[in-house]
């Protein structure tokens, strides 16, 4: 019953990302962070004709002028969706994840990660933890130097705060 649950919630999410983007994807890579239900959830995607070039959820409204209402409607839905699942971890008396990665191809192949980093806890900030996002799962470079060290004190105290 439990993998029925997180199966269910899983396709909803992949079908309401699906549904938003307004273009021919290829791979989407998706992250919720929750806490007591709260956090945010987001997601990038590239295209078929554009493999190495990532485009940012919350930039969909301006890049494919899609209403911001509907976007937000969107995200708020997402982030539902999102606490849904952590609910139901929680009601089979699972250790609750802090943060949820999926990431989804065109053809159907889902890998899934749950997190236990309290990032919360930490001083690293959402922006922080985006660009985090995206140096683990799309190979963004770090900018300068320092970009470099905060990514590295990251991945440490990822490590250390596992659960």
């Amino acid at each position: 019953m439990f993998e029925l649950e997180l199966n269910k919630i899983y396709q909803n999410i992949a079908q309401k990302i699906n549904d938003t983007i307004p273009v021919e994807w290829d791979i989407f890579y998706f992250n919720a962070e929750i806490y007591n239900q709260e956090g945010g959830v987001l997601f990038f995607f590239n295209t078929p004709d554009r493999s190495d070039e990532y485009i940012y959820s919350h930039d969909i409204p301006d890049v494919f002028n899609v209403s911001e209402k509907e976007y937000d409607k969107t995200y708020d839905e997402l982030f539902h969706l999102s606490v849904e699942l952590q609910g139901i971890f929680i009601k089979n008396n699972q250790e609750p994840w802090y943060s949820f990665d999926m990431i989804v191809t065109s053809e159907g192949k889902v890998k899934i990660h749950y997190g236990y980093t309290k990032w919360y806890q930490s001083t690293f900030g959402p922006n922080d933890r985006v660009d985090y996002f995206e140096y683990k799962y799309l190979g963004k470079k770090p900018s300068n130097e320092n970009e470099r060290r905060k990514f590295e004190e990251m991945k440490e105290y990822e490590e250390q705060n596992k659960s």
